[in-house]
C-alpha cells in the first residue's frame, strides 16, 4: 500500500513539474538575443501579484504547450517585477500585456479575447504573416 502511494505521489509530482514547460522565460540579459533569433515570439508581460495575470496563466501554459515543438513560434513571458529594463523598453503600462516580437522588434500588441482558441488563432496567423514577409 505504501509503495503504491509513493508511486502515485511521484507520478503526480512529475505531471505537475512538466506542466507549463513550453513557456520560455525571458530576462533583461537575454531578451534581445532571444527575440532576435528569427522566430516569432508571443510574449506575456506580467506581474506575479496581478489577478488578471493569474487567471491567464493556465491558458498561457496550454498555449505554450501547444507550440512547444514549433520551430517558428515561441510562447514566452517576462516578469516585469524582476525584468524592469525590458518592460520599460517595451512600454508596458498594465498587466498582462501581450505582444508579438520578430527579429528583435515589436510587431503587434494583442487586444483580443484571452481564451485558448483565440490566442492560438492569432499567433498562428501573425507568425504566418511575419514569416512570409521575411522570405518575400
Amino acid at each position: 500500500m505504501q509503495l503504491r502511494f509513493l508511486l502515485l505521489a511521484a507520478l503526480v509530482g512529475t505531471c505537475l513539474a512538466s506542466a507549463g514547460h513550453g513557456v520560455k522565460h525571458l530576462t533583461d540579459a537575454d531578451f534581445a538575443e532571444q527575440t532576435g533569433d528569427g522566430k516569432v515570439y508571443f510574449i506575456k508581460f506580467f506581474a506575479p501579484w496581478c489577478g488578471h495575470c493569474k487567471r491567464l496563466a493556465p491558458t498561457w501554459d496550454q498555449l505554450a504547450d501547444s507550440f512547444k515543438d514549433s520551430e517558428q513560434v515561441v510562447i514566452a513571458s517576462v516578469d516585469c517585477t524582476e525584468q524592469k529594463d525590458v518592460c520599460t523598453a517595451a512600454e508596458i503600462r498594465g498587466y498582462p500585456t501581450l505582444k508579438v516580437f520578430h527579429s528583435g522588434a515589436e510587431v503587434d500588441s494583442y487586444r483580443g479575447t484571452r481564451d485558448l482558441s483565440a490566442l492560438k488563432s492569432y499567433i498562428t496567423d501573425k507568425a504566418k504573416t511575419q514569416l512570409e514577409l521575411t522570405t518575400a
